[in-house]
């Protein structure tokens, strides 16, 4: 009994599950009538099939249909990616997971669909008998947010978006529950940058109950926040004379900041443009900044002393997946005999073989690109990064784990 995001070439059964919440945040059960076709005297939310209907739709018909509530009586508070679920008689489901909220859980009325209501605390998911991956749909209707926002955020790095999946899973065990397959959802929101994936695979991986899950996360987090000061340090010997920098990245920034070279040079960084800003925000703060337009970038790196860049995924072997035009300007710094080096903190290190990343944002740069990563624990030249993935707790655990490959430890 588990849950999935949908895979192509799966046959499921598509539904839709409504959760109602009480104003005090208890969520309603309703166990599932002895005449029912599948999962009788189960504990479910309110579902039902969905055929051609759309789906938020369907929810509120079958809120009708088995409560009695209707629209004006609930408030949605979210939706959640669909997920496939794989039953226990040799099923499998298409799970639409919505979260709504019951001002007055009075007016519910049951009809013959099911037996009887019972208004719990969401850690009562995993104790009590329901149909299959109920817990996990829950999770996704009430995280879907921060699922649509790994997705769909263009303004953030790698890094923040990776401390916004590690936040959800930790707020799912504060609830009480396990959130493999939300971390799962999480991860597959944004492939492109795998540095997500690897956050929430080594919480859930070193974790083996939920307060676990919190004590992992609450400590990749803080490490989060205090390695762009130590690579700062470690970064101030190279930072001299003219230093060249692509995209927006924050470590960059500590870095240039903590000690200021003679001069900075900025890429725009298109098509979102962050070096802009990026450039506006060095400037204010007392730094000399020239920002060169992406089509003069090969040419200007040929001119500068340091090439140094961010990161959103460092993969085993050495290589780097970066906003887009990273790939050209580390080939162009090599060719002119200028150093390539990557300040990037552990968060982002994937344990993953290299793939050209599917988003147009993004480029991958071989290891043989870039001279040397700098991160919080330490400097490795390109071909040596492996040693720090290979010893990075749970990096390889969690990979395996978020791609079904592993079990949890629990």
């Amino acid at each position: 009994m588990c849950g999935r995001l949908p895979s192509p070439g799966m046959s499921e059964t598509a539904v839709v599950t409504a959760f109602v919440e009480a104003p005090d945040g208890r969520i309603l059960l309703l166990r599932r009538a002895p005449s029912a076709r599948t999962y009788a005297g189960r504990w479910s939310g309110v579902s039902g099939y969905l055929e051609e209907d759309d789906a938020h739709e369907r929810a509120l018909l079958e809120l009708a249909e088995e409560t009695g509530l209707g629209s004006g009586d609930v408030e949605l508070l979210g939706t959640g990616p669909p997920l496939a679920v794989a039953g226990e008689e040799d099923d499998r489901w298409l799970v639409y997971p919505f979260r709504f909220r019951c001002a007055d859980p009075a007016r519910i009325d049951l009809n013959e669909e099911n037996a009887e209501l019972v208004w719990i605390e969401p850690r009562e998911l995993a104790e009590r008998e329901t149909v299959p991956g109920l817990a996990d749909a829950y999770l996704h209707a009430r995280f879907g947010d921060r699922i649509d926002a790994i997705a769909n955020d263009r303004s953030r790095g790698a890094s923040a978006l990776a401390a916004v999946a590690v936040g959800a899973v930790a707020e799912a065990a504060e609830l009480g529950l396990f959130p493999l397959e939300l971390g799962r959802a999480l991860a597959a929101a944004r492939p492109s940058m795998g540095a997500v994936g690897s956050a929430v695979g080594r919480v859930l991986a070193a974790a083996r109950e939920p307060d676990q899950v919190v004590a992992e996360a609450q400590g990749l987090l803080s490490a989060r926040e205090r390695a762009p000061r130590a690579i700062a340090v470690l970064l101030q010997p190279d930072l001299t004379g003219t230093v060249m920098t692509h995209s927006a990245s924050a470590t960059v920034r500590e870095a240039l900041l903590h000690s200021p070279p003679d001069r900075v040079v900025c890429t725009v960084s298109e098509p979102i443009g962050e070096g802009r800003g990026f450039s506006e925000e060095l400037s204010a703060q007392g730094l000399t900044v020239e920002l060169v337009a992406d089509e003069d970038a090969e040419e200007a790196v040929s001119t500068v002393d340091l090439l140094l860049i961010g990161a959103d995924t460092v993969f085993r072997d050495g290589s780097l997946a970066n906003k887009t035009g990273t790939s050209s300007l580390c080939r162009g710094a090599r060719e002119a005999g200028v150093p390539v080096v990557v300040a990037c903190e552990t968060i982002k290190l994937s344990a993953s073989q290299p793939r050209e990343p599917d988003e147009e944002l993004f480029d991958l740069t071989p290891a043989g690109g870039i001279d040397r990563y700098v991160t919080e624990d330490g400097a490795f030249p390109s071909g040596e990064v492996h040693t720090l993935v290979d010893r990075t707790p749970f990096l390889r655990e969690g990979h395996e784990l978020l791609l079904g490959q592993a079990s949890p430890a629990r």
